[in-house]
């Protein structure tokens, strides 16, 4: 997998407040487990994006292709320096 340059967003009280942080990330897409995990808690899952660990801050959304996704789980591989977002398309976010 390539990585592909992606905005960490944090969510602001308007768009114009919203804090993007450009970063580079590998996109996957969810296996069928994650899927199915996901859509038993009303989610439906879009993308994993694994990143470095020290670029993640807490972000609440990913913007990829011109797309909002929101992240609903993250998952640290600290012997990698690693993080895995985990993300499902937002709706009424600019999509």
């Amino acid at each position: 997998m390539r990585d592909v340059e992606i905005k960490l967003v944090s969510v602001g009280n308007t768009s114009d407040d919203d804090i993007t942080t450009t970063v580079y990330a590998e996109v996957n897409s969810v296996g069928r487990d994650e899927f199915t995990a996901a859509g038993q808690m009303g989610i439906k899952a879009s993308y994993q994006f694994k990143m470095w660990l020290n670029e993640y801050e807490g972000q609440d959304e990913v913007e990829y292709n011109g797309k909002r996704y929101s992240i609903y789980r993250t998952y640290e591989d600290t012997r990698r320096d690693k993080i895995e977002l985990y993300t499902e398309e937002r709706i009424g976010n600019g999509n």
